[in-house]
């Protein structure tokens, strides 16, 4: 018995020790496996931060933990997330672990996913991470033996609990999303099917705050998903069977009945799905604005019907054939706290296809009727030939007195609508004759009439439209009157539009000429107010919940699909911080360009005339200027106020009075803020005043220090003509003249956009000022315009001054003949009296020297020096005249000697 006991105490303390010392062995062969298989079978970058492996949490079967796992896209999803787990759990039988076959896997379980799927515009996805088949694996890959993988899957319990889904599709404008979603899929999936009762799967999936946007339109808002179903399946032969299953979407129950065949290029099946006796609420479940505003005080009655069937194989682009019929008869919904209903909702659909090609699909709208508070509204839509050349028709007639509205559904206490809007029209035709202009087989008649509409909600400019009416006819559509404020603004518009049908239907080109007049346009209220994505736009959040503070202003785009002309007479237009006025003349946008011709306005208190582009065709979040301005009599100091790109490169209109003209050809990219990207501003043109007065500027302040002359501080300049040119982020100027009493100064250099200056001042010194020494110096000025670094040219001022100094000095201490006289006159002390000349000379010099000096030291620090400089050339020039002189004295006493003999 001792034996027995002390052999079983062995065996535990062997499997025991086996449990804890097995996975510290085995995790470096797991991990090396797991990396091994996701280099190999993925295009895409796999991470984890930690794997354990355990023999005992499900036990007698071992678990791999893969916790903080990531797979992160390459290429043109390169640093995007596509997967990220909090953990996940594979559970394996350990016996397969001992081997080189690979590893049998029984349960996988998925805690907290967030799961990113990505379609971009050119049709590339995100997921697409899986190698081609033949593909060579990246250099420092380890390849699998023969091919083969790892993984022999016997899967039993598959599992993902509060996961996050996103999809985007940049293609379709599609965006979907849920969370939290949880999934439970039970059943042996990779036996071959005998026995249906064996192998069925059992499926368990809930989903929560399901959104779905198509279009900008949100389909589907805060929805509520679940999904019960038994699906018999035949791995082997990839045919599901569907039975005793449940798909709930808010209220509304389906079934789903049938079979799917996976073949190698098809997919077979003989499906069926359907609601039974649904209630018209549960329909309104459905719809984000209904179920999302107080749903559960909401009565309603009426009954759902649909039926859905398909058959056949969807194979390449050919369909099965397919029908779903929907219809809603007698609906009614009232809400508890409001007086009136809608009633008579009636509503037939129905949409089929024969099998084969999409465009064999008719989308049929047979019947759509309702009653609001008295007022009726009826349609139809008929569409078939859907992608090779749509056959329609449609048709609306109502009368909708918008202030009803309010009677029967919830706005809120912070929503207003009111206004009546009248349609009677009918179109029907051929997409093929509409591109071809063939209007007289196109059928379109009617009128529509919106009338004192009124429209507020918090955190939006308030809408107002006086009246707007059209008529059409199947080639064109006459707007005979529009009229709309927006806020503050307000805009007049008539004229005529064609295309319309083309546009309306799959938007096409609406080409068209209107005349549109403004009393103010304020374009900073209406940019503010546009949405900054998409997720905003497409929700109910930013309509109910007052902005905090203003949103940054958002580029605005021009319709690719619009080709229009304007002539415009705008009395006003804020935009930024400018005040434009009386703009009229000529717009045009087409192609995602809006071009300006012989615009004429008041800007920055001038009159100005305009012509150019501002283009969102290449990418519509940087518009592209163009622009060629003529301004006169405009003011420095309002350009200064209004101009942000001015604050930046030219500071100095700030402290500028006076008035200016201005020629400018202008290129820039801006950004989407509508901002001036000044990098690439490019720029050339020519700015005039007849009067500038600047003042209190630190430039000229130090100029006027290190000149000693405060009539430097104060410019006040007549007719001053500045050509300049805008690169690389500076302004450079060509050479230009100011005049500033008896002081000339002229200027060239560049200031840029870190508001650094780079600028040479050749300054015109008065008379008197330095004492007749200097008539001009150079002034070099860096820095910035707050903080000037003045740099004097005391080399070329001490040149110029030594050269104005010599020239007149020593000419007035030689004279011009009284040397030769004296010589002739005194032969035989002709060198005594050449000493005495040239003592003399030397003498004088130094006591000018002196001079010079004594009346500098008043007048500043450059004209000491350079009296300084200029005495001690003089002086040096006087000796060499000196010697000069004994020498001439020698040459006379030869020629006297000659002479005589």
């Amino acid at each position: 018995m001792k034996k027995i006991v002390k052999i079983v105490a062995i065996v535990v303390a062997v499997v025991l020790v086996a449990a804890f010392v097995a996975p510290m062995l085995l995790r470096g062969k797991i991990a090396q496996i797991v990396k091994r298989e996701a280099n190999e079978m993925f295009d895409a970058r796999v991470d984890f931060e930690k794997l354990d492996i355990s023999l005992l949490r499900h036990f007698p079967r071992a678990s791999l933990d893969l916790k903080g796992l990531t797979v992160v896209g390459a290429g043109p999803f390169e640093g995007d997330t596509i997967v990220a787990a909090n953990r996940i759990s594979v559970v394996v039988n350990p016996m397969s672990l001992f081997g080189d076959d690979g590893f049998e896997v029984t349960k996988v379980i998925l805690a907290e996913p967030a799961l990113h799927a990505h379609k971009l515009a050119d049709g590339k996805v995100n997921w697409d991470i899986v190698k081609a088949s033949g593909e060579e694996p990246a250099a420092g890959e380890v390849s699998s033996e023969e091919g083969s993988s790892s993984f022999s899957l016997s899967i039993r319990d598959f599992r993902i609990s509060d996961a996050t889904i996103r999809y985007e599709d940049d293609s379709t404008g599609m965006r979907f999303s849920t969370a939290p979603l949880s999934l439970r899929l039970r059943g042996d999936m990779s036996a071959d099917q005998t026995d249906l009762d064996q192998t069925d799967l059992d499926l368990r999936l809930t989903a929560g705050a399901v959104r779905l946007v198509s279009g900008g339109i949100p389909l589907l808002s805060d929805a509520e998903a679940e999904l019960d179903a038994v699906i018999a399946a035949d791995l082997k032969n990839n045919r599901f069977t569907f039975s005793r299953n449940r798909l709930r979407l808010n209220a509304i129950e389906l079934t789903l009945d049938g079979w799917a065949e996976m073949k190698d290029d098809a997919v077979a099946m003989d499906i069926t799905a359907g609601c039974d006796k649904v209630q018209f609420k549960d329909v309104l479940s459905l719809v984000p604005a209904f179920y999302t505003r107080d749903f559960r005080n909401l009565s309603a009655s009426g009954e759902l019907s649909m039926a859905l069937w398909a058959r056949g194989e969807m194979r390449g682009a050919a369909l099965p054939a397919f029908e779903l019929k929907t219809e809603v008869r007698n609906g009614i919904f009232q809400y508890s706290s409001l007086p009136k209903a809608v009633d008579g909702i009636n509503i037939a659909v129905r949409i089929a296809n024969p099998g084969g090609v999409m465009d064999k699909t008719e989308v049929d709208l047979s019947e759509f009727t309702l009653r609001m508070a008295g007022n009726t509204l009826s349609a139809s839509l008929y569409a078939t030939n859907l992608v090779s050349d749509p056959v329609f028709r449609a048709a609306a007639d109502g009368r909708v007195d918008l202030g009803a509205v309010k009677e029967v559904y919830p706005l809120g206490e912070d929503v207003a609508l009111s206004g009546l809007i009248s349609a009677d029209v009918k179109v029907s035709g051929r997409m093929s004759d509409v591109e071809k202009a063939r209007y007289g087989q196109i059928g379109a008649s009617g009128t529509f009439v919106v009338e004192k509409l009124g429209l507020s909600m918090p955190g939006l400019p308030a809408v107002h439209i006086r009246r707007a009416a059209a008529t059409i006819t199947p080639a064109s559509m006459t707007l005979g009157e529009f009229g709309v404020t927006v806020g503050k603004s307000d805009l007049a518009a008539n004229g005529q539009l064609t295309g319309y049908i083309g546009y309306l239907l799959r938007g096409d080109k609406l080409s068209g000429r209107l005349y549109v007049k403004s009393d103010l346009l304020d374009l900073n209220e209406i940019m503010n107010a546009m949405p900054a994505d998409e997720e905003t736009a497409g929700g109910e959040a930013a309509a109910q919940t007052p902005a905090e503070s203003p949103a940054p202003a958002q580029a605005l785009e021009v319709p690719r699909n619009l080709d229009l002309s304007l002539k415009t007479e705008l009395q006003k237009v804020l935009f930024q911080k400018m005040t434009i006025g009386g703009i009229t003349g000529e717009m045009r946008m087409a192609d995602g360009t809006l071009s300006l011709s012989r615009l004429r306005m008041q800007l920055f208190g001038g009159t100005a005339t305009a012509s150019g582009s501002y283009s969102t065709a290449s990418d519509p979040q940087r518009p592209a200027l163009q622009l060629s301005l003529g301004l006169s009599g405009a003011s420095f100091s309002k350009t200064f106020d209004e101009l942000e790109m001015v604050q930046k490169l030219v500071p100095v209109f700030a402290k500028t009075g006076g008035d200016y003209s201005l020629s400018l050809d202008m290129s820039a990219t801006l950004d989407a803020q509508m901002s001036p990207d000044l990098q690439s501003v490019n720029a050339t043109g020519e700015i005039k005043s007849a009067n500038i007065r600047i003042q209190n500027i630190e430039a000229f302040d130090a100029l006027a220090k290190a000149l000693n002359n405060d009539n430097l501080r104060k410019i006040e300049a007549k007719d001053v003509a500045i050509r300049f040119a805008i690169r690389d982020g500076r302004i450079a100027t060509e050479p230009f003249d100011l005049k500033m009493g008896d002081i000339r100064i002229n200027m060239s250099g560049s200031t840029g956009l870190d508001q650094t200056i780079d600028y040479t001042a050749r300054v015109a010194l008065p008379a008197g000022s330095t004492g007749g020494i200097l008539q001009s110096v150079n002034v070099g000025i860096g820095g910035t315009f707050t903080s000037p670094k003045i740099t004097l040219g005391v080399k070329e001022a001490a040149e110029q001054a030594v050269k104005n100094v010599v020239d007149q000095q020593i000419q007035k201490l030689t004279g011009s003949e009284s040397l030769g006289e004296e010589i002739r006159k005194q032969a035989d002390n002709l060198r005594a009296e050449a000493a005495k000349a040239g003592e003399k000379l030397v003498e004088a010099a130094q006591a000018q020297r002196t001079k010079l000096i004594d009346g500098a030291k008043e007048k500043g620090a450059l004209a000491k020096l350079a009296a300084e400089k200029a005495g001690d050339k003089l002086v040096e020039e006087a000796r060499k005249q000196a010697d000069k002189l004994a020498a001439e004295a020698d040459k006379q006493i030869e020629k006297l000697t000659a002479k005589q003999e």
